[in-house]
């Protein structure tokens, strides 16, 4: 069997592409919940912002990326009350 090696180069692409994959992964999560709560955009900005983040560092964006948007579809949004005034 033949040794494998990869130039720099070619193993911080491969982390990105990976990354990002997970990225997008986890991004449809949002995106799924957005398209049943009538929230698309909110999903879809979360889908491009995990697998952005992803691609750009990993866990450390795409995961809280998820559970913010994740938050943001799934809260109640507060309606304030409607004041007479005269």
């Amino acid at each position: 069997m033949e040794e494998i090696r990869l130039t720099a180069t070619q193993a911080i692409l491969y982390a990105t592409l990976i990354h990002a994959g997970i990225g997008f992964v986890l991004g449809l999560i949002p995106l799924i919940l957005g398209i049943v709560k009538k929230k698309v955009r909110t999903g879809v900005i979360g889908i491009i912002v995990g697998t952005l983040g992803g691609a750009i560092l990993g866990f450390l964006i795409s995961i809280p990326s998820m559970a913010i948007f994740t938050w943001l579809i799934l809260r109640k949004e507060i309606i304030a009350p409607e004041t007479d005034e005269v």
